[in-house]
């Protein structure tokens, strides 16, 4: 009976504990970074009345019997898991969201915290504020030409935030470009499709370049090329020449200056020289044509030798039809003619092949050689001497009707052609090509400026700004020109890929991309006619960055005057970096989005974000890192050690403290503007407080009726 009432004393013990952890987990369930308790319990020493014995022979064996005196505390857990975040909005206010601890000092030891309810002092330290404790990490430091940096190696120490720092004056060295240059610009490929002369569909392609020749470098000029896509290989182009005569080609060249709105000033198709050519139209060899003499471009002159003598020619143009009434194809630049005064004799190819089998003869004797009697057995129509085919559309003109003509040949050395303009290229306005067959068949080509500038401010020594302007331009697929400039359009110096300053060249180069949009280049020049040059071992590339002194007179603002107040700082020498740039098939966004230079200026604000860097803004528009938060981890975070003030203290079964930077170690992140509120679950902490309670009850009963057991025992004696 007393060992009862000694196992009741013990459980009353025990559910006094508990209460007092239900107790203190619920007094701090407002508490910053607080991290509840729980308590277990285990068995105390046990009174052996009988061992056990194994089984022997056919008898079994017995289990042991003990009888228990009480119980008692096992351990008081630390339950370290999140608490839910408050924003606060307060820019010193921290949370972790992870495993990790703020480390705070009082100049002697280490602790170590959740609570992240921190604020500045008079000196700019951030500390805690009910301990004066001092939060630790790291403070930045200055490079000897005013570069700040965080060296996370160093030893932690207090962290000062002082709203009188100053970022010193800084030259740019370099600048970064990246973001999308669009890929769609300048004129666009286009395609007209026309009709050939049996009504097939003809395209004819148009592509164009920039012309960057030294000439053209201020003006917007292409070069073009027109290609006929012809699967058949019947068609070609027919050029005329400036020198007489004309030619035939798969393409033509030419050029084409537009405005700054991209209207067209001047087209020029060139021949074969490279001159301009006489006829801007674009005509071809084509069936129902007009004949031409090759020799000289012009309808072939026919003399007469009767009358008053006037030269005739031919008029209208060749029409063979085959024996179903359908047109046939004949080889539009090899049109044989002969007249011996008595019999006009047609040799064509028909088919347009080269084939001698298929060449047709046409043949007709007239009444008499007058050329009104040619044509008038010309007007009746003309039979080949197969019989398969019958020729028509042709007939003399420019002469009396009563006029003879001449003996004439147009044999296989001079044969005739037939030629059909089929184009008007643009002589203003949008760039339209029109289908002069049918003018309401056109094409127009699109354009969008082939330039896009960007600009960044660059400093000088003593901080001054320059507000330095990169134009970029397209010169064709995958390639464009770039150049530096101010923004009153002085051109920067050349900065050599070696560094070497050249004050003789304008800062300028040429940029490649690869067919995925990326840099494929970035050290290519632009030669003096508008080639690239594409070597980059011949010392003589494009420019690395460019340059300027500002102490020259006119070297970077107006040429007329001296610069004002920056005499004293030297040559600015900058670096370009392209390797960020794409060319995709999307809107502009190039831009500088880094240049390491900056003005003076004073702290004017700071914030702290998720990993822990203190970014500061200053008065001249940049922001630096004056620091970076320190946090400590520990193997067993349970193990650690309170001391009130919601601080641990590092213990012997902690382990050591991991020091480092948040984000990486399990150290967890930072959430700015924001606390971590109590783990306390107030739900789970009334259902231990009446647990607790019921047991002590339960507990008690134990004692009272021990004592009324022994009441009765003391009353057998009366």
């Amino acid at each position: 009976m007393l060992r009862a009432m000694y196992s009741g004393i013990t459980g009353l013990r025990n559910f006094q504990t508990q209460m007092d952890i239900v107790g203190n987990n619920i007094a701090n369930v407002n508490t910053v970074g607080f991290k509840s308790s729980r308590v277990t319990f285990q068995t105390t020493l046990l009174q052996t009345i009988k061992s056990g014995k194994r089984p022997d022979g056919q008898l079994g064996g017995t289990n042991p019997m003990a009888i228990g005196l009480g119980s008692q505390v096992a351990s008081i857990d630390k339950i370290m898991g999140q608490g839910s975040f408050q924003n606060t909005g307060k820019k010193t206010d921290l949370a972790i969201q992870g495993d990790g601890f703020f480390v705070l000092s009082d100049g002697e030891g280490q602790f170590y915290t959740r609570a992240g309810n921190f604020t500045l002092d008079t000196s700019g330290n951030l500390v805690d504020p009910s301990s004066g404790m001092k939060l630790q990490g790291w403070s930045s430091k200055l490079t000897s030409d005013g570069q700040r940096y965080v060296n996370t190696n160093d030893p932690i120490g207090d962290i000062q935030v002082s709203t009188g720092q100053v970022m010193p004056a800084k030259q740019t060295s370099f600048i970064k470009m990246a973001h999308n240059i669009n890929a769609d610009v300048g004129i666009q490929e286009t395609t007209l499709v026309t009709k050939t002369g049996i009504g097939t569909n003809l395209p004819v392609n148009f592509s164009f370049s920039r012309n960057m020749n030294g000439d053209y470098r201020d003006k917007i000029v292409y070069n073009f090329t027109a290609n006929l896509e012809d699967l058949s290989g019947r068609y070609s182009f027919m050029q005329e020449q400036n020198t007489g005569g004309i030619s035939q080609s798969n393409s033509l060249n030419g050029m084409v200056e537009l405005d700054e709105s991209g209207n067209v000033l001047n087209w020029i198709t060139y021949d074969d020289s490279g001159a301009a050519a006489t006829n801007d139209k674009l005509s071809i060899y084509d069936i129902k044509g007009n004949l031409t003499d090759p020799t000289t471009g012009s309808e072939p002159s026919l003399s007469t030798n009767t009358g008053a003598g006037t030269p005739a020619s031919f008029s209208g143009s060749l029409k063979i039809t085959k024996a179903d009434g359908t047109e046939a194809f004949y080889q539009p630049d090899d049109i044989q003619i002969d007249w011996n005064g008595t019999t006009m004799e047609l040799i064509l190819d028909i088919d347009g092949t080269t084939d001698v089998g298929n060449d047709e003869t046409f043949t007709i004797t007239p009444a008499s050689g007058s050329i009104a009697d040619i044509n008038s057995a010309l007007s009746a129509g003309i039979s080949s001497v197969s019989g398969d085919y019958s020729l028509s559309g042709l007939s003399i003109a420019g002469s009396s009707g009563a006029d003879t003509l001449d003996n004439f040949t147009y044999d296989a050395t001079t044969p005739l052609v037939s030629t059909k303009e089929i184009i008007q290229p643009p002589s203003g306005g949008s760039i339209r090509f029109t289908d002069l067959q049918n003018p309401s068949n056109f094409a127009i080509a699109e354009y969008e400026s082939p330039t896009v500038s960007t600009s960044s401010l660059v400093y000088d020594s003593l901080g001054k700004a320059y507000n330095v302007y990169t134009k970029f331009t397209k010169l064709d697929n995958n390639t464009w020109h770039w150049k530096a400039e101010l923004d009153d359009g002085t051109p920067l110096k050349f900065l050599a890929q070696d560094g070497t300053r050249d004050d003789t060249r304008q800062a300028e180069g040429v940029i490649a991309f690869d067919g995925n949009g990326g840099i494929a280049a970035t050290d290519w020049r632009l030669r003096s006619d508008g080639t690239i040059d594409t070597s980059s071992t011949d010392n003589d590339n494009g420019a690395a960055g460019f340059w300027f002194d500002p102490a020259e007179t006119g070297a970077a603002l107006n040429p007329s005057s001296d610069p004002a107040s920056v005499a004293g700082a030297g040559p600015v020498q900058i670096e370009i970096d392209f390797n960020d740039i794409t060319q995709f098939s999307s809107n502009h966004s190039i831009t500088v989005t880094e240049q390491d230079g900056n003005a003076e200026g004073t702290l004017e604000s700071f914030a702290i974000n998720e990993v822990g860097e203190i970014v500061g803004t200053f008065t001249n528009g940049t922001s630096d890192t004056l620091g970076k938060v320190g946090m400590a981890t520990f193997n067993n975070p349970q193990g650690l050690m309170e001391t009130g003030n919601s601080m641990y203290v590092q213990s012997s079964n902690s382990g050591l403290a991991q020091i480092g930077v948040a984000g990486v170690g399990g150290r967890g992140t930072l959430i700015p503007g924001a606390l971590e509120m109590s783990n306390v679950d107030l739900a789970e902490e009334f259902t231990n407080m009446i647990i607790a309670q019921r047991s002590f009850q339960a507990t008690s009963r134990i004692i009272t009726t021990s004592d009324q057991i022994l009441q009765e025992l003391v009353n057998i004696k009366r």
